[in-house]
């Protein structure tokens, strides 16, 4: 089945950070989204941080085999979702537990609305 939302965090070497970006992000009250991290080669313990998470379903991991830079990361983390929604999640950020649940109803009561 296909997720509404599509969380997605491109993310390079930011290892010290990313297990409190993908922890608000698997705490949403809004429960319909898979959540995919893209590395773009990280050298830091990227993978370290991410592999409990993905005992988690709707937690996917992709890993760059060369450094393709911020801009095309960002594009490369799009190719992996299936989401009808987008919300881009950088790897030091946080979001509100009931942030999804407030987008969601925004998207599907103005179908012309394209960002919030």
């Amino acid at each position: 089945m296909m997720p509404r939302v599509s969380i997605l965090i491109p993310t390079y070497n930011y290892a010290h950070y990313l297990g409190e970006a993908i922890t608000s992000a698997l705490n949403q009250t809004y429960k319909d989204f898979e959540l995919i991290v893209v590395d773009d080669k990280s050298t830091d313990n990227t993978d370290e941080v991410v592999l409990p998470y993905l005992n988690d379903s709707r937690v996917k991991y992709y890993k760059n085999e060369n450094n393709l830079g911020l801009a095309r990361n960002f594009n490369e983390s799009l190719k992996y979702a299936r989401g009808e929604y987008i919300k881009y999640l950088l790897a030091d950020d946080l979001l509100h537990p009931s942030l999804l649940e407030i987008f969601v109803p925004i998207m599907d009561a103005n179908p012309n609305v394209s960002l919030i």
